[in-house]
């Protein structure tokens, strides 16, 4: 079943992108804050997963608490709408044309799957996982819409860049959950990347880059925000190559890597956001940051 994570994209493959101009830019400094996330929960016939996936986020309020953190991060001229829905296999997107977030319903039951083979029973490992990895995915998509609601400039691939938003705005979480809830998120694109023997070009022409890559990017960046408390998630020089811990020799640049990354998008979206990026500089990190943060996602069992 988690193999079917390995279609996750950020765009509506059924939409064109917005043509420029179309979308209610916003460029000054003095942002009216006068819109909100709306949530709706679409229904789900067709398949068993979304059905599970709808009961899973609709009975524990999921989208509403989703919709409720963005709603602490942004300033929105405008309403909008984070919208629950079938698509028929895992996935998530900005709609610019509706100017909509949609998560899928799939999404939350695989996210619901990884969570409890992870934490067996332990509830409070099972809310780690699966709050990192839905909101990670929620707030990557966020970024898409940060990036087109305020016509922001991207050098490099979107995707990319969404995927630094994300994990900065997931590091702002209470207590220690951003740190966990990061290395939750990583932990899941290392379990859902393809064989290497099976990619092909398409793989490698793809908008996202790799899950492996992915993966690999978020643990830097998990280490670079904390370099002093997180030494366990590098792979030490000498040692066997091991999936899940990042090699020294990217490990040396990612506190410098992290904190690029937070200047840059701060620069770029004082006028925008309620919050400062990334890690609180008062945050202190536990001995293992896939393991320990805050939850607040009841399981569905």
């Amino acid at each position: 079943m988690l193999a079917a994570a390995t279609a996750a994209c950020s765009s509506n493959k059924d939409e064109k992108p917005a043509a420029s101009g179309a979308t209610s830019a916003v460029t000054t400094s003095q942002v009216a804050d006068t819109g909100k996330f709306v949530v709706r929960y679409d229904r789900a016939m067709a398949s068993d997963l979304a059905k599970d996936g709808k009961k899973i986020a609709q009975d524990n309020k999921v989208i509403d608490d989703l919709a409720e953190a963005l709603g602490n991060v942004y300033k929105l001229p405008k309403d909008v709408t984070v919208v629950g829905k079938e698509c028929g296999e895992f996935n998530a997107y900005w709609d610019p044309q509706k100017q909509s977030i949609v998560l899928c319903y799939e999404m939350f039951g695989i996210a619901e799957k990884f969570a409890k083979a992870q934490a067996e029973d332990d509830l409070t490992l099972f809310n780690v996982y699966f709050d990192g990895i839905t909101r990670m995915i929620t707030l990557h998509e966020s970024a898409h819409m940060a990036i087109n609601l305020y016509s922001l400039p991207t050098t490099g691939r979107e995707e990319d860049a969404a995927d630094q938003l994300g994990a900065l705005i997931l590091l702002t979480a209470p207590g220690v959950g951003g740190l966990g809830g990061l290395g939750a998120a990583s932990d899941f694109w290392f379990a859902v990347s393809d064989d290497p023997a099976s990619l092909d070009a398409r793989s490698y022409a793809d908008q996202h880059s790799l899950s492996q890559v992915r993966a690999y990017n978020l643990l830097c960046w998990l280490y670079g925000a904390v370099p002093d408390k997180l030494g366990m998630l590098v792979q030490q020089p000498g040692q066997p190559e091991e999936k899940g811990l990042l090699p020294s020799q990217r490990a040396v640049g990612c506190p410098d890597e992290y904190n690029r990354m937070r200047a840059s998008w701060e620069t770029l979206l004082k006028p925008y956001i309620k919050i400062e990026l990334g890690l609180p500089t008062t945050a202190t990190a536990t001995t293992s940051a896939r393991a320990t943060p805050s939850a607040t996602t009841t399981p569905t069992r």
